[in-house]
């Protein structure tokens, strides 16, 4: 079993505000806050669809036992791997030396692999193993892939236009443009 936990989210959203006012043509400060929500919207639906982190956020992946030699990290693009902790029996904690794993953060998924294909083995039953890792396109919206930005502005849009008149599903428009970057599974 695995459990992800968000340990913080994204500086700054995929899209600027201004952009957003630009594309709906609004003009002044009124609805900043609603544009704002939407924007945030947005962003979690598409991470939510796409399986994967826009913009960089740092997260926590437990797992109870090593899926083998290679491990698969969620929420690609993978930007770093921070830490490796093992969990004895007691509590007591082990955190790996780098030098002990390699990391490919150029694969998507991002990956982890043990050096000499042993993981030390965890004591604890559940969640003895903590891998704290970062990911996302980078720390900027500009980083972000333009297709994955223009589909953000078409569900900010139909969001701001229809005010929860909708029926929840992911519009096709939308669905062609994200489509590609889509993680199907881990």
């Amino acid at each position: 079993m695995s459990n992800l936990l968000l340990l913080s989210g994204p500086a700054v959203e995929p899209l600027t505000l201004d952009e957003v006012k630009l594309h709906l043509r609004v003009d002044g400060c009124e609805e900043d806050g609603l544009l704002s929500a939407c924007i945030t919207a947005a962003r979690r639906s598409a991470e939510a669809y796409l399986r994967r982190a826009l913009i960089a956020q740092r997260w926590q992946y437990y797992l109870d036992d090593w899926p083998g030699v290679v491990l698969r990290i969620p929420c690609p693009p993978l930007r770093t791997v921070d830490m490796i902790r093992i969990y004895d029996g007691d509590g007591a904690v082990l955190t790996m030396d780098p030098d002990r794993y390699e990391v490919d953060c150029r694969s998507e998924p991002g990956r982890i692999a043990a050096r000499g294909g042993i993981w030390p083995a965890p004591g604890r039953r559940m969640g003895g193993i903590e891998i704290t890792f970062e990911a996302g396109y980078g720390t900027s919206w500009n980083a972000v892939p333009q297709d994955i930005r223009a589909g953000l502005l078409m569900a900010v849009a139909a969001m701001y236009e229809q005010r929860g008149a909708t029926d929840g599903g992911l519009p096709p428009s939308i669905a062609a443009l994200w489509s590609p970057y889509r993680m199907l599974s881990f």
